[in-house]
């Protein structure tokens, strides 16, 4: 078949990770800069704290987000960062 959302794939992983409950919300709440870990439950506060956490877990484990050494925030990665440039790209494409 060879398409994006082949099981077993990386991108396949990605794709599934973006589309868990409250996934993209945190990615959302991370493109502005660095976060406080535990100030992302009070910004989106439409999810329980718990999925919160786990979201930011699963964003890590697909290499999204990085702790910030110096302070423990959050931010996105650069791999989180090309990431972004095709959630944007599939944004302009919902609109068009």
């Amino acid at each position: 078949m060879g398409g994006v959302a082949e099981p077993g794939t990386e991108a396949f992983v990605v794709v599934d990770v973006l589309a868990r409950r409250g996934a993209l919300e945190v990615f959302a709440a991370l493109t502005g800069g660095t976060v406080p870990e535990r100030a992302l439950p009070a910004r989106l506060r439409s999810f329980a704290p718990s999925v919160v956490t786990q979201r930011v877990a699963d964003l890590r484990r697909i290499g999204a987000v990085e702790d910030v050494p110096e302070t423990g925030d959050l931010r996105l990665s650069p791999r989180g960062r090309r990431l972004q440039g095709l959630v944007d790209q599939l944004a302009r494409w919902a609109r068009d």
